[in-house]
C-alpha cells in the first residue's frame, strides 16, 4: 500500500503538505491544482482506505459511443469531497477497460441542453439531478444510468447506497451505546434547494427514527452544504445551543471534519465532550485526530456498477435496474 512519501514523490510537494491536504488542514496555504493532484494521486496509488481488489470484470462487446458525464457538484465542490473524486476516478477507469472514455463533462446544470439530446450516444449521471433532466433522457430514448442517485421513476437504471437502512442502523447503534441527545448536519434538499431536488435520505431517515418510537424528534438539526465549513458552522450553532446534543451526526466526511473543528474551536474535546459521525469513510477519516467514526459507502464498487449497467443497456438490455449496495459502520475515535 502507498505511503504519504510515495504520494508526496509523485506530486512534487513534501509529505508534511500531502498529510496536511488529507486531513483537511483550513491553514494551509496550497493551490486548488495542488490540492487536486494530492487527493487524486491518493486515490489512484491505494492510499487510505485500500481500494476493493475483486476480479477484472471481462469487458461486454460494446461498440464505443460518445459519453456524456452529468455531475450534481461543480469542479470545486468536486474537489472538496473526495468520495465523489472516487466515483469519478471508477467510472472512468471501467469505462477504459472497455474502451471508451467520458467525451463531455458538464456540471450542476439545471436544464437539459437540446443539442445534447442529438450529439451523445449514453449519459452517466452522478450525484441528483432534477425531474426535467431525467424526463428528458427517457423521452429521447439514450441509455443512461444514475449513479449514487435513486430516480423515483421505475424505468431508469441505478445503483446507490442503502443510506436509509445505514441511518437507521447507525441510530440504534449509539442509542444502545446509551446517548440520548443527538443533533445532525446534513445538507438543504426539496424544494428549499432546487440544485438537491430530492429529500436527503439521511436527513429524512434521522427523522424517522425518532417518529417511529414516538420520540421528539431533536431540535438539534441544521442543513446548508455537504463541505467542511458548513460542518463547522452548523456544529458551532449546536454546541452554543441552550442545550447541545452528546452526539452530532453528519451527512458526510468532509461536514464531520468541519465539526471536530468546531468542536476544538470552542475547547471542546472529541469524544469527550462531543462526539462526531461522518458518512463515506473518505481517506482522511481514519487519519484525522481523533479518527472519525463514519459509515463506510463503497464508492468505488458504485462507480463501477454503474457503467457495468450502461454497457449491459448499450448491450441491449430492455429492462430497467436498481442496484442498492450496502454500507457498513466504522468504529474510530470521536465516537
Amino acid at each position: 500500500m502507498a505511503t504519504i512519501k510515495d504520494i508526496a514523490k509523485r506530486v512534487g510537494v513534501s509529505p508534511t503538505t500531502v498529510s496536511r491536504v488529507l486531513n483537511y488542514d483550513a491553514s494551509l496555504s496550497v493551490s486548488e491544482t495542488k490540492r487536486r493532484q494530492i487527493i487524486e494521486t491518493a486515490q489512484e496509488l491505494n492510499y487510505a482506505p485500500p481500494r476493493m481488489r475483486g476480479k477484472r470484470h471481462q469487458a461486454p462487446e460494446v461498440a464505443p459511443v460518445s459519453i456524456t458525464l452529468m455531475h450534481a457538484l461543480d469542479p470545486a465542490e468536486e474537489l472538496a469531497d473526495p468520495y465523489f473524486i472516487t466515483i469519478r476516478h471508477s467510472i472512468e477507469k471501467r469505462l477504459s477497460e472497455a474502451g471508451m472514455k467520458i467525451d463531455t463533462h458538464l456540471s450542476a446544470i439545471r436544464e437539459m441542453p437540446e443539442d445534447l439530446l442529438q450529439t451523445t450516444g449514453a449519459v452517466i449521471i452522478v450525484g441528483p439531478h432534477g425531474r426535467k433532466i431525467i424526463d428528458a433522457l427517457v423521452a429521447a430514448g439514450l441509455p443512461f444510468v444514475c449513479v449514487d442517485f435513486p430516480s423515483d421513476r421505475p424505468d431508469v437504471d441505478c445503483v446507490y447506497p442503502d443510506l436509509e437502512r445505514a441511518t437507521l442502523d447507525l441510530l440504534d447503534a449509539i442509542w444502545a451505546k446509551g446517548f440520548r441527545k443527538f443533533g445532525f448536519i446534513g445538507a438543504l434538499s426539496g424544494e428549499e434547494n432546487p440544485r438537491r431536488p430530492y429529500p436527503d435520505l439521511r436527513n429524512r431517515s434521522f427523522m424517522q427514527w425518532f417518529s417511529q418510537r414516538d420520540l421528539d424528534a431533536p431540535a438539534n438539526v441544521r442543513f446548508e452544504r455537504l463541505t467542511p465549513i458548513s460542518g463547522f458552522e452548523l456544529t458551532r450553532q449546536l454546541l452554543e445551543a441552550d442545550s447541545p446534543p452528546e452526539v452530532i451526526i453528519a451527512a458526510n466526511d468532509t461536514m464531520a471534519i468541519g465539526a471536530i473543528q468546531a468542536a476544538s474551536s470552542l475547547d471542546l474535546k472529541v469524544p469527550d465532550d462531543i462526539r462526531i459521525v461522518g458518512f463515506n469513510d473518505i481517506p482522511a477519516a481514519s487519519l484525522i485526530e481523533p479518527s472519525l467514526t463514519t459509515v463506510a459507502i463503497p464508492a468505488e464498487e458504485i462507480g463501477k456498477t454503474g457503467v457495468e449497467l450502461l454497457l449491459e443497456r448499450l448491450n441491449g438490455r430492455s429492462f430497467s435496474k436498481k442496484v442498492v449496495l450496502g454500507t457498513h459502520l466504522c468504529w474510530r475515535e470521536s465516537c
